[in-house]
């Protein structure tokens, strides 16, 4: 290893805000701050846009499984419900309720602090699995073991390392894994049928903004200190992760994946894209039951070599590497960073559009991808209108220097379609063709 590996002062992922911004230490409670943070509201109305494409995003293609996340308020919220039911989705994605940080907060006990009770960490898991059922979809539950949102005993325990910290931290992550099936299985019971037949294991394993010898950094925390390396190279813990799921899963036997950011840009995609390969020929030579690979999709135009004409040609190919290895491949995140784009809100809602349309047409050439999902819905829903989000992005490359309050979605904060949606349709509909450059003239 380098003594000096390459850093970006700008943080590359969504969640990295939270610990980069409000310090670690918050990152565990950042999910509940999230829902009462203020959200930037856009200057104006937006354009008239009628929706050309009928078809319910859930229903044109049959060999994609598509649908939207959900979390906090937003399980709760009956309009946001209603716009979403009209698409008829085929999932419904777990955005923080599986987290070890949100499930844990004060021990291995499923509870948290609310006044002077403690209450059970199940509710909004359960409440989703009661929602899709209502809706007829499945869940997909993600980031089930991730080196962020930790709670603060399992970060003490790593960092103070008093005696046996190890044991304790390797006992809670097994621990943790036959609970949360054993409550999947519960709920798969209740209702029937299975309500989570895909798990995200692993969350972001690599700190892709930390390069040393051409490659991304393993993403430093608790679980990568806790378990030995592999003879290759691999975090123990990620091996793990896979063992338990598998050991677990029960009679459902539900797709377990590893969800990864950032390997469709130019900016970090190509040395991502080799070492995501790297670890899953790993798992895969020690057997490992790896049924799918997540590649997260916020897509970000200010990272791209071309951001008015992105070529997705070696995301394509990195798809087909994939492909050639055995796994289904899940768009697990889609949005489209608009932070370059000017006030005109015609402008900004085209380049989403375009990006959208281009990206999820290059993906989906590849047979192997079998679901994409949209991170949020809704642009009032949206992580980037987050107060905290929102004033970071003037620190990120190519953004300007005053940023218009985000359209990332394919609907807007009133919950109207845009032409992003659209877009979306018209890629799942046009599956298997070839397509140009995404344009914006």
């Amino acid at each position: 290893m380098a003594s000096s590996p390459r850093r970006s002062v700008f943080p590359p992922s969504r969640r990295e805000f939270g610990a980069m911004l409000i310090g670690a230490g918050a990152a565990a409670a950042l999910g509940s701050r999230a829902q009462a943070e203020a959200m930037c509201r856009d200057a104006a109305p937006a354009p008239a846009y009628q929706r050309r494409e009928p078809t319910s995003l859930g229903e044109i293609g049959p060999n994609i499984a598509w649908g939207t996340h959900l979390e906090g308020a937003g399980v709760y919220d009956e309009a946001l419900i209603a716009a979403i039911a009209g698409e008829k989705p085929k999932v419904l994605v777990v955005g923080s309720a599986l987290k070890f940080g949100n499930l844990h907060p004060l021990s291995l006990a499923f509870e948290r602090q609310a006044g002077e009770k403690r209450v059970s960490t199940w509710a909004e898991l359960d409440d989703l699995a009661r929602l899709a059922q209502r809706l007829g979809a499945k869940t997909r539950g993600d980031a089930m073991i991730w080196n962020d949102w930790l709670p603060k005993w399992v970060s003490d325990l790593a960092q103070k390392r008093p005696e046996g910290w190890r044991q304790k931290l390797v006992d809670s992550f097994e621990r943790n894994f036959a609970a949360v099936f054993a409550h999947l299985d519960e709920l798969d019971a209740r209702s029937g049928a299975p309500v989570m037949p895909w798990r995200g294991l692993v969350n972001e394993p690599f700190a892709y903004w930390s390069e040393s010898g051409g490659r991304p950094a393993w993403r430093h925390g608790a679980w990568l200190d806790a378990f030995d390396v592999m003879s290759d190279g691999v975090p123990g813990y990620i091996h793990k992760a896979f063992e338990y799921g598998e050991k677990y899963s029960g009679a459902s036997k539900p797709a377990l994946y590893l969800n990864e950011a950032n390997c469709e840009n130019d900016k970090y995609g190509a040395p991502l894209r080799a070492a995501m390969l790297s670890l899953l020929d790993s798992l895969q030579s020690a057997g490992r039951k790896v049924d799918a690979i997540g590649l997260e999709a916020h897509l970000q135009p200010e990272w791209m070599d071309d951001p008015l004409r992105p070529s997705w040609r070696p995301f394509v190919d990195f798809l087909k590497e994939l492909q050639q290895r055995g796994v289904k491949i899940y768009i697990t995140e889609l949005d489209v960073n608009d932070c370059l784009a000017s006030d005109d809100l015609e402008q900004r809602d085209r380049l989403v559009a375009d990006y959208t349309y281009s990206f999820t047409a290059a993906a989906l050439e590849v047979p192997a991808v079998t679901m994409v999902t949209n991170w949020d819905f809704a642009d009032s829903a949206s992580w980037y209108r987050g107060e905290e989000t929102y004033r970071a992005l003037v620190r990120w490359p190519r953004c300007r220097t005053r940023p218009a309050c985000p359209r990332p979605t394919i609907y807007d904060q009133d919950l109207a379609p845009k032409p992003a949606r659209d877009a979306l349709a018209r890629a799942f509909a046009g599956r298997g063709t070839p397509v140009r450059p995404a344009t914006s003239d």
